[in-house]
């Protein structure tokens, strides 16, 4: 039998109103009004043109979002390193599967099925490793929203009441 549907104010554990409130307001804060911040590329990535168009599309796509600071530049960086990479994978892959398998057979066949897995085993451990860099760059809407709890939390302890009241 599957699990009955929650309401969403009971989603939110055992939280006061006040708790509720700053998770709201920080949820908020990390939504779109941010003042200027620049990000400058890395070093990592002065040699890399597809991780430098990868940096500008990223930091388009986040315009207005605050969660990156100048701090965040480095990983930010490898990040985009990891995309590129995740591009050249895939377009030899794409190279890979253009090969005529009919004609091989023996050495060939099992040299062609060893390269193919090993792109693939790369590959997945590239998108693993990228998974987990936008989750903790606030990329995915998980890591936004565990952020913003982040934020809440950090509010609620600077309240010099917050201990007050169960």
């Amino acid at each position: 039998m599957p699990t009955p549907a929650k309401r969403t104010e009971n989603m939110t554990k055992h939280l006061t109103n006040a708790e509720k409130e700053a998770r709201g307001e920080a949820a908020t804060s990390v939504q779109p009004v941010r003042d200027v911040i620049r990000l400058k590329p890395p070093g990592i990535m002065k040699k890399n043109p597809a991780a430098g168009r990868y940096w500008k599309a990223v930091l388009k796509r986040m315009d207005g979002i605050d969660i990156l600071d100048d701090l965040d530049s480095d990983a930010l960086g490898v990040y985009c390193v990891m995309l590129s990479r995740h591009e050249a994978l895939t377009a030899m892959r794409t190279e890979l599967a253009g090969e005529d398998v009919g004609e091989m057979s023996g050495k060939d066949l099992i040299d062609y099925i060893s390269a193919v897995n090993a792109l693939e085993s790369k590959q997945q451990a590239l998108e693993r490793n990228l998974l987990a860099f936008a989750e903790k760059l606030g990329l995915t809407p998980s890591g936004r929203a565990r952020l913003a709890a982040r934020r809440a939390e950090n509010d609620s302890e600077n309240d010099p009441n917050s201990d007050l009241f169960g």
